[in-house]
């Protein structure tokens, strides 16, 4: 069942990149984000890799950039946001950073293909997440 969720989501996110081709990754309009692929390391420990799920963390993100909020739902239903505390652009690459439940996040998007990666660090622990992001 975990297999078929993955290749669904990877038909997802694959049609997402296509889509994305066209698309504006500059913060000027708000993107989905979702997430492929997840890894839970602690400090003495190998990585977990999993789903997002699997490590408590969103499937998918909503960014909007003119409110400075990142908005995920869990899968009971919870809502989260985050302030993103700071939006740079360097290269060809979108960077947003900011602090949530004592974690500090950094997200980069590929202004060329929405390709996204996420980490959250902190105390002895970080999170790393990899997906795409399209326009709404």
């Amino acid at each position: 069942m975990n297999t078929l969720k993955v290749l669904c989501l990877s038909l997802v996110v694959s049609l997402t990149f296509f889509e994305a081709r066209a698309a504006s990754f500059d913060g000027s309009e708000p993107l989905l984000c979702a997430s492929v692929e997840a890894y839970d390391c602690s400090a003495g420990w190998e990585c977990f890799k999993g789903t997002s799920e699997s490590i408590n963390a969103p499937q998918f993100i909503r960014l909007d950039f003119e409110q400075k909020l990142a908005r995920s739902t869990r899968l009971g239903g919870k809502e989260r946001t985050a302030k993103i505390e700071s939006i740079t652009q360097e290269g060809a690459k979108l960077i947003l950073q900011g602090v949530q439940l004592g974690l500090g996040w950094s997200m980069t998007i590929s202004q060329e293909n929405g390709a996204m990666a996420l980490t959250a660090a902190g105390d002895q622990v970080v999170f790393v997440i990899f997906g795409a992001c399209t326009p709404l």
